[in-house]
Parts: C-alpha cells; structure tokens; sequence
C-alpha cells in the first residue's frame, strides 16, 4: 500500500465516528442512559483472514459494515504495518462496532502508543470507555483531547458526557455550553445541554437548547421527544403533545414518545400558562450563547 493515503480516505478517517449522531443514537435522551450503541454484538468468532491485506481493503470492509470481517482484516494489517497508528485506529472502530469493546479499547491504546496526538482515538477511547461505564477513565481522554484541540466542540460534548455520567451535573453543563460556544449548531451539545437540565430540574432553562436543536435537525425523533418532555414540565400540554406527536410521527417504533403522547393528551392546560412562541425562546437562547461567548472572551477557558 502507498504510504500517503489518497485524500478521500483522509476524510472518511476524519469523519469516522466524528459524533454523538453518527448512529441512531440516543446520546443524552432523558429517557435513559447517555448511549452511543453501535447495534447488538455480533458472534465472536471472527473471521480468519491469510496473506497480505491492504488499507484499503480492510476499510471497504468496514465502509460495507462487514465489522468482524473488518477487524480481521485490520488486524492483519496492523501485523505488517505495526507503525501505523491509523491501522489500530481503525481496528478500534471495526471491534468497537462489531461488539467487542475490550478488542476496541487494545487497539485504540495501541493507536494512541503509536501517536499521543491522535485525537480521534482519544475521543473513541473515551466513548468506549464510557460505554462500559467507566467515566472516570473516559473523563481523562476527554481532558487529553480538549488539551491537543481546545478548539473542538466534540471534545468538550464528550467532556460534558463523562462529568454527566459521574454525577458532575455543573461540570457538565458548563462543558456543554462551551461546545455551544464554539459550534452553536452541534445539535448534540444542545441536545445534551436541555436534558441535563431537565434532569437538574431546570425545566425553563431546557426549552431553549431543545428548540434550537429542532430548529437545526427538526428531523431526529429524539430531539422533538426531549424537546416535548420540557414542555410538559414547563405546562405547555398542548405544545409538548405536538412534539411527541411529531417524535411518533418520524419514528413509529419509538415508545417513549408514544407513552408520554398518550399521557399529555389527558391533562388540561392550566390558564394562567402564558402562550408559548419557540421562535422567540429560540432567538432569546441565541442571545443568551452570544453572552456566552463575550464573558469567554472576557475569562478565556483554561
């Protein structure tokens, strides 16, 4: 194999696993666990590969979503390229996503031997790490990876995940503002930001990281779920019924929605509850990132 990859592999490598959306996630659902499940584990037995295998044959396996035929073929890779930190990356990936997380974990350590600097491992690391509910761990990969790229929003959203997972509930809500601060349309950091508060019991404050993400992707059945959940608590019934309604409506197999439709439709909304314009608490959360920013240009973070 050329030892410069063509750039198209480059930028699938850069995106690989770039996210909390990149599966049909539930990162943050109030609902339950913050999860990245990369679907039910396949058997165990891997596929046994011989002879000499090149990047890119073991990636079109993994690009084709045949992961243990990925993993053997990474692994194989990995044998006579030992110096390649992208090879244990991707062996990570394809073991991560076949089921196998101690595979997962070895390998993208052993991407990370071979290169302290490689972000990506250190941020798949961490979810696999958090995966197994081991968020202490997974908080100091996060912490790596935002000293390597203060710039990146996904490495404080995964800061913000991990302080979530230890109970930290300022420490995560503080991450995640800052995520918004530097990618105000990273829906998962507003996602996570509005169900952490909820779970905080700041219900008014959820509404307006929540309105924002449906703004941005009214298309994700969990952000007009969680999105719903903060109207209820906040008494906007009718509201809050559209939203599930909506939730149900983009993915039928979705219960909790469904439950929680069923449940709203029954209460009567109380008359003093003011009417509700989500354009304009979506515009007044705007604002309020805007202050963000400036007291961060004030106070630099770190």
């Amino acid at each position: 194999m050329k030892s410069t990859f063509a750039l198209a592999t480059f930028a699938f490598l850069a995106a690989a696993c770039g996210s909390d959306d990149e599966r049909a996630a539930v990162a943050g659902e109030v609902t339950a666990p913050a999860s990245e499940s990369v679907g039910a584990p396949v058997s165990p037995a891997t596929p046994t590969i011989t002879g000499p295998v090149t990047f890119e044959d073991a990636e079109g396996l993994y690009r084709d979503k045949r992961y243990p035929e990925a993993v053997a073929a990474f692994t194989a890779y990995t044998e006579t390229k030992p110096e390649n930190a992208w090879g244990f990356y991707m062996l990570g990936l394809s073991a991560w996503k076949a089921g196998d997380h101690q595979r997962a974990e070895e390998a993208l350590r052993g991407a990370i031997e071979r290169d302290s600097t490689h972000l990506k491992s250190r941020l798949n690391l961490g979810r696999v790490l958090m995966e197994t509910n081991r968020h202490e761990e997974a908080l100091e990969q996060f912490q790596s990876a935002v000293d390597l790229d203060s710039t990146s929003s996904e490495a404080y959203r995964l800061l913000g995940r991990a302080y979530d997972g230890l109970g930290r509930v300022e420490d995560g809500i503080w991450a995640f503002k800052h995520a918004i601060v530097l990618d105000g349309r990273d829906v998962w950091s507003l996602n996570n930001l509005g169900t952490t508060l909820i779970r905080a019991g700041r219900y008014e404050e959820a509404l307006g990281p929540l309105a924002r993400a449906v703004e941005l992707e009214p298309g994700v059945a969990t952000f007009q779920n969680n999105l719903g959940l903060a109207l209820e608590r906040t008494g906007h019934y009718k509201a809050a019924a559209e939203a599930y309604r909506t939730a149900v409506g983009i993915d039928s197999t979705y219960t909790k929605p469904a439950v929680s439709l069923a449940r709203v439709e029954q209460l009567t909304e109380a008359e003093t509850v003011p009417p509700l314009d989500l354009t304009e608490v979506v515009k007044k959360f705007l604002e309020l990132v805007e202050a963000w920013r400036a007291e961060e240009e004030e106070q630099p973070v770190g």
